[in-house]
């Protein structure tokens, strides 16, 4: 990763942060903890790790998502928590990554439909389903 990439990776994300605050107190009337440490790791220690040593946004995203519970690739059980935080994030990525232009209920069910037991609940108690 070179420096202009690192500051454009920054600004994507400290962009989709913002937006994840947004649509959490939002959907929940308030902001959480979780919400505003969400995806501080990639901010405060994986970007800078990839510029220092030479790795690629795919590094990046490749730990952030082994580490943290709030995504499917993620291993660990899940919370109720972490799968509001995947929801939150699913909803908000529309906002600020154009690559990502879906809304956390098409989401699920276009490419996680075996989390729908689990997220369905959810997504209806915040008013996110059809």
């Amino acid at each position: 990763m070179n420096y202009k990439n690192f500051t454009r990776f920054v600004k994507y994300t400290w962009q989709h942060k913002l937006a994840f605050l947004k649509v959490e107190r939002k959907l929940l009337g308030h902001n959480t903890f979780r919400g505003y440490t969400h995806d501080l790791d990639k901010l405060l220690l994986l970007y800078p790790a990839a510029l220092i040593s030479r790795r690629d946004k795919k590094w990046v995203q490749k730990k952030h998502r082994a580490h943290n519970r709030h995504h499917v690739e993620n291993k660990q059980n899940k919370t109720r928590r972490d799968y509001i935080e995947m929801i939150i994030d699913w909803e908000c990525a529309r906002l600020t990554k154009s690559d990502k232009p879906l809304d956390a209920y098409t989401t699920m069910k276009k490419f996680y439909p075996e989390m729908t037991p689990h997220l369905l609940p959810i997504m209806r108690e915040l008013g996110l389903t059809r």
